[in-house]
Formats: C-alpha cells, structure tokens, sequence
C-alpha cells in the first residue's frame, strides 16, 4: 500500500489541474523578482521564473512558468482560496 498524506493548502493560492491524481500547485507569486513558488501536489516546491510563451490554443504569447518540462499558462491556472485567515 502507498504512502497517503494530506496536502497542506492553507498557503496555495492556484492550481493547475494535470490528471486526476496530479496538480502543479501555486504557493506564492514574487512580483519584484519575476518568480512562481510551485510544486507538484505540494511536494519539493520551487521558485520558477516567469515567462511567456505562444500557445497554439490562443494563438498568442501567454504568461506562466516552467515547472520542469511543463509549461504552466497563468490563464489556465484555477485561483484557489486555501483557507488561510
């Protein structure tokens, strides 16, 4: 049996749906620094440069970032209220 543990969202702020076990999970956006906090179901997050990219799709530069090969458009990333007071 595989190791189960609940996902800490109080600080998650988007999310980026990839199946239905997996998400690319926003923590924080540092405007001055032009950087995205991100992670894979929160585990191992890392700050990632913004960037932008032609999506065939639009058909138009987008903004997002790159988590590993993946590129995350900000206008696919769903806005998530984590709970945090």
């Amino acid at each position: 049996m595989t190791d189960q543990r609940m996902i800490d969202l109080s600080a998650v702020i988007g999310v980026y749906a990839i199946c239905n076990t997996g998400a690319v999970l926003v923590h924080a956006i540092d405007y001055g620094e032009d950087k995205v906090l991100a992670s894979i179901n929160g585990e191992d997050a890392e700050w990632c440069d913004l960037t932008e990219q032609y999506m065939e799709t639009s058909g138009e530069l987008e903004l997002g970032f790159h988590l590993g090969e993946l590129f995350i458009p900000f206008c696919e990333v769903m806005r998530f209220y984590g709970g945090a007071s």
